[in-house]
C-alpha cells in the first residue's frame, strides 16, 4: 500500500470521526432541549390543571378564578397549537356569557383538552384509551368550606 493510499485513508478515517462526534453531540443537544421543553410543558399543564380544580362548582372563589386565568394566559406560553385550539373551545363553554352550558360538552371538550396536553408532553405509545374519559373530581358537602367565598 502506498503512502499517499494510507494518508488518504487516515485522512477520511479523521473526518468520518469528527464528523460523528459533531452530528451525535447536535443530537444529544436536540434531545436534551426537547426534554427540558416537554418538562416545561408539563409543569405549565399540571398548573392549569392544578387551578381549574379550584374553580370546580363549590371550590370557585375569586382568587381561584385569579390563578385560573392566569394560567390560562400562561399556557399561550408553551402549549402547542392543538393544545391551545382544545383550550379555547373548553373556554368557550365554560365561559359565564355562555347562556346554554352543556355538562355533556363540558366533560367531552376536558377530555379533549387532556389527551391533547397529554399527546403534547408524551412521545406516542399507544397507551391511550377513549372510552375512559378524563373527568374532573369535586369536593363531597361535607368538605366544603361555607365560610369561604
Amino acid at each position: 500500500m502506498s503512502l499517499l493510499t494510507v494518508g488518504i485513508t487516515a485522512g477520511v478515517s479523521a473526518v468520518t470521526a469528527v464528523g460523528t462526534v459533531l452530528i451525535t453531540s447536535a443530537l444529544a443537544r436536540r434531545r436534551e432541549h426537547e426534554a427540558d421543553w416537554r418538562k416545561l410543558k408539563l409543569a405549565q399543564y399540571q398548573e392549569y390543571v392544578a387551578a381549574l380544580s379550584g374553580v370546580v362548582r363549590e371550590r370557585a372563589t375569586a382568587e381561584g378564578k385569579r390563578r385560573y386565568a392566569d394560567a390560562v394566559n400562561n399556557m399561550a406560553l408553551v402549549a402547542s397549537v392543538s393544545v391551545l385550539e382544545a383550550l379555547r373551545r373548553f373556554q368557550a363553554e365554560i365561559t359565564y356569557v355562555n347562556q346554554q352550558p352543556s355538562d355533556a360538552e363540558h366533560d367531552r371538550l376536558l377530555d379533549e383538552l387532556f389527551r391533547a396536553m397529554r399527546r403534547d408532553v408524551q412521545p406516542p405509545s399507544g397507551r391511550d384509551n377513549p372510552s375512559a374519559p378524563f373527568r374532573l373530581l369535586g369536593l363531597p358537602p361535607d368538605a366544603i368550606d361555607r365560610n369561604v367565598s
